[in-house]
């Protein structure tokens, strides 16, 4: 499969101490098998850094070739296991931010307003905010208005072994 990664440079080396924390499925390496949602996200880095060109960076990823130990969650849609997940690893307020066992997590991409979205979802159900029946909604309220964008997420150094420059 073709993944791609946006960003304001040629990737010639994958770093994951430039991953940034606090991100839908935390620290990592992020792409996306949708190329014209690399470009958008080659311009909104350029944009953010202020420096840079657009660049579309082309990878190779074969989840078959993956050996067992490779811990592999896949969000099928957008649902209450996926918007609790989104909000864990999106909560700034965990010093440090939190971690799961994970080397790759599969998924839709939370609509750009989740930071406030789980602010306002926390205050508005309070010490019931892990209830599956209230993560349902905001699960809703996560998802993108328009097309569903999925996303990548190298989240460990062994799972860059599975991901090859093309």
């Amino acid at each position: 499969m073709r993944l791609y990664h946006g960003s304001y440079c040629k990737i010639k080396l994958i770093d994951l101490n430039f991953s940034r924390k606090y991100m839908d499925f935390g620290p990592g390496f992020y792409l996306t098998p949708n190329y014209q949602r690399a470009v958008m996200m080659a311009n909104r880095s350029v944009d953010l850094r202020g420096e840079g060109m657009p660049e579309v960076n082309l990878f190779i990823f074969n989840r078959s070739s993956c050996p067992e130990c490779i811990m592999i969650k896949e969000f099928k849609s957008n649902n209450w296991e996926w918007a609790e997940f989104v909000m864990k690893n999106r909560d700034k307020s965990t010093i440090p931010s939190h971690t799961h066992e994970y080397d790759i997590v599969i998924g839709p991409v939370a609509d750009s307003r989740v930071d406030a979205e789980i602010k306002d979802y926390k205050q508005e159900f309070g010490e019931n905010y892990l209830n599956p029946g209230n993560l349902k909604i905001l699960a809703s309220r996560l998802r993108y208005s328009g097309d569903i964008y999925i996303q990548y997420c190298f989240c460990t150094e062994r799972s860059l072994n599975y991901l090859i420059r093309d």
